[in-house]
This record gives C-alpha cells, structure tokens and sequence, in this order.
C-alpha cells in the first residue's frame, strides 16, 4: 500500500486513488465502511467491533505540492504513504488481537484528508464525526529547528 501510494502522490482534498487503496484494504479486512465523511470525498470511516472501550486510529495520505523527485513533482517529503498504510495496518492488528481473545470494544479507523493545509481533521471533528472515542491515536512527524542563541 505505502509503495502505491507513494507512486502516485496526491495533493490536499484530491487524494481519492490514495483514499481507495487504504478503503478496500479495510474492506477486505472485515470492516464496515462509511465514506464522503463531513462533506470531503477521500475522508472514511472503517469500523469494526461493538461496545466499549471505542478506540479511533488516524490515517493521512495527502502529498506535498513540490516535493517530490523533481523539485516540481508531488510527494510524501512527510510520509503520509507511510502514515496511512501504518494506521490502516494497526486498525486491522487491533481487530486481528480482539476478535482471538474475544475482547469487546470498537475500533475506528479514520481517513483523514487534507493534512498538510491543516484542514481534513478540523472539519471532521466540527462535523461530529469523533463523537463517542474513548481514545485516538496518531502520529506525525514534525520537524522544529529552534533559532540559534547567535540570532537573539
């Protein structure tokens, strides 16, 4: 999935082969799906289990506008092919782990578009669409140089 994805780097609120790919993982893997959350067609939902304790899983895909192999190309210079797939691959783990020891709870896995214009999540979480998590997880990568001493 992530070598897909990175193949084909789509940009923010055009995602929707990276989108597909994630979906029809989760499809395969047995869970319900719900996508066009809050308006944006590459955002979803795939969940799976009953009760509490309800866990969400967070998975971006978007690229970076010229930042790919061509200072002109698209590209994951931050890594949401692996981001997503990574997501996608503990959302099914957790399913895997709890369906063995038939554990109860629900987990969530969310396609969250539009990360790097800061945009997906917001609207997702006005719109409701987080309501009823018990947790969420997520990562990302953040770089962050602070100034020298030298600059004051």
């Amino acid at each position: 999935m992530a070598k897909q994805i990175w193949e084909t780097p789509e940009l923010s609120l055009e995602e929707s082969r990276s989108s597909s790919i994630l979906v029809e993982e989760l499809n395969e893997a047995g869970f319900q799906l719900e996508t066009r959350l809050a308006g944006m067609p590459t955002s979803f939902e795939a969940r799976w289990g009953k009760g509490k304790p309800e866990i969400g899983i967070l998975a971006e895909y978007d690229a970076v506008p010229n930042c790919g192999p061509k200072k002109t190309d698209n590209g994951h210079g931050c890594g949401h092919n692996l981001f997503g797939t990574a997501s996608v691959s503990a959302g099914i783990a957790v399913k895997e782990i709890m369906e063995k020891n038939r554990l109860r709870g629900t987990v969530r896995v969310f396609g969250t578009p539009a990360e790097e214009i800061l945009y997906g999540k917001v609207v997702m979480a006005n719109a409701g669409v987080f309501t009823g998590l018990d947790a969420v997880l997520t990562w990302h990568c953040l770089l962050y140089t602070s100034p020298s001493p030298r600059d004051g």
